[in-house]
């Protein structure tokens, strides 16, 4: 089983689901000194926490110390005792199971058990575990203000990082699962997973740079000079037990005894001994005749650069980032210093290509015309989802709850697709102007570098 690590409540959790029934109708008469956004994120959590379709009607609610069904209320009265309404308001977690054969009782059992050892002395708590997943998972709301002396939740009882430890013992206890060594490093193993599927890293970037700059020296002083061209600043002093780059564009640098065994400080020492070594053996360069070239043929990105419009301007960026085909592989060593961080971005960049592709949207006006459509229809579906979810709560049969349900899912699927795509077309209007310039302060620099190249020839012959 898995512990997440809980997060505070503060402002309207929208983005979970919408909230089903209205606020007002529920001691209206109350004067309340808290905001409507914190009273209204309250009521959210709880109603996701408690959501019908993933509980089985509340079958698998469960309150410590509360009542499940008035909790909102219960915890407000706690904060307005100890006059602390400001602020957090709840807490709000979740533990998940690796079995896909456990019971749901026994889920909420164990959930109950975990929340009243955790927080169940000085807190108020509602437990559920909701079904609409392949691994069950409880639920916990958490009211972040002690009933017992009205301290906020703190220390112990929100590292998330400790609960391990109760997990663990009750999973033990029961027969589950556990991880009686688990890997604390989730960054090294998320970076690890993203080279094992070939999506670039700032790490695998800079192995690359770092091979790249060791092939092509004799000596430290070059293999710091290829860093440097290729927009690295370095930290290689003697007297430093870690030698250091950060890639341009980064603040933080990278230590490269990190990068693997062939980076510690020896053994780059090593590299380029032996890469003098191999040089030293080969035979000395025997100059070429210089031939002028007759003609130039065009190339593929000079053709993508002349398609325009935005569906263009993104092929050609994804040109110069090496993932159109090309007739050799591009090697992220030597790529602009102003494109590898959207090596990164490679999944959003794709999407965003097929966007505009599809929809052959070339200009920023078709862009936001398409944009305005998807929101329209989002503005469809939702009363058409409204109207669906109402006709739940009446009495209809069976069948005609279920396939009501189905309508509802269907709905959600072309609203998540509309949602993501409203996204892409802003992140599309403000990346655009990025890759433009770009491209330009690229080509500028291409071109002075070609103007010294052509003044180097013309001096040797």
């Amino acid at each position: 089983m898995a512990v997440t690590k809980l997060w505070s409540v503060t402002q309207r959790l929208g983005q979970v689901i919408d909230y089903a029934t209205n606020p007002e109708k529920t001691n209206a008469n109350i004067k309340r000194q808290y905001t409507e956004t914190q009273y209204q994120a309250l009521a959210d959590v709880l109603s996701y926490a408690k959501d019908e379709e993933k509980t089985e009607k509340e079958f698998y609610v469960d309150g410590i110390n509360c009542s499940p069904f008035i909790a909102r209320e219960q915890f407000i009265t706690v904060k307005e005792h100890f006059q602390k309404e400001d602020g957090i308001q709840a807490y709000h977690g979740y533990i998940s199971f690796k079995e896909t054969d456990i019971s749901p009782e026994m889920a909420q059992h164990i959930g109950m058990e975990f929340a009243n050892e955790v927080w169940g002395k000085r807190f108020q708590v509602v437990v559920t575990t909701h079904l609409n997943t392949k691994h069950l998972h409880c639920h916990f709301v958490i009211n972040s203000i002690s009933f017992v002396d009205g301290k906020h939740l703190w220390g112990d009882e929100k590292a998330w990082f400790k609960f391990r430890k109760t997990a663990d013992r009750i999973c033990e206890k029961y027969g589950l699962y556990y991880n009686p060594t688990p890997n604390r490093s989730k960054q090294s193993e998320y970076l690890t997973m993203k080279e094992k599927a070939g999506i670039p890293t700032r790490y695998s970037v800079a192995k690359e740079a770092i091979d790249y700059a060791i092939d092509h020296s004799k000596t430290l002083s070059e293999f710091q000079y290829a860093l440097k061209e290729m927009g690295y600043s370095y930290n290689l002093s003697p007297q430093r037990k870690y030698w250091t780059v950060t890639p341009k564009g980064y603040n933080k640098p990278i230590r490269l005894k990190n990068l693997g065994e062939d980076y510690t400080n020896e053994r780059i020492i090593k590299r380029i001994k032996d890469n003098r070594e191999r040089w030293d053996s080969l035979e000395p360069f025997q100059k070429q005749e210089y031939k002028p070239r007759q003609y130039s043929m065009q190339t593929r990105g000079q053709k993508l650069q002349k398609k325009g419009g935005l569906y263009g301007l993104y092929l050609y960026y994804c040109y110069r980032l090496g993932y159109l085909s090309k007739y050799k592989k591009q090697n992220n060593a030597r790529l602009h210093y102003l494109l590898k961080e959207d090596l990164m971005k490679l999944d959003k960049i794709t999407d965003e290509v097929r966007l505009l592709g599809r929809e052959n949207i070339s200009t920023d006006e078709q862009l936001f015309s398409y944009k305005a459509s998807a929101m329209e229809q989002m503005k469809t579906l939702a009363a058409d989802r409204t109207l669906l979810r109402k006709r739940t709560r009446t009495n209809i049969t069976d069948e005609e709850l279920s396939k009501a349900k189905d309508e509802i899912a269907s709905i959600n699927k072309k609203l998540k697709t509309l949602r993501k795509e409203v996204k892409l077309c802003d992140s599309i209007a403000e990346r655009s102007k990025v890759m433009t310039k770009n491209i330009e302060q690229i080509h500028a620099e291409e071109e002075k570098l070609q103007r010294k190249e052509k003044s180097r020839n013309e001096q040797r012959w």
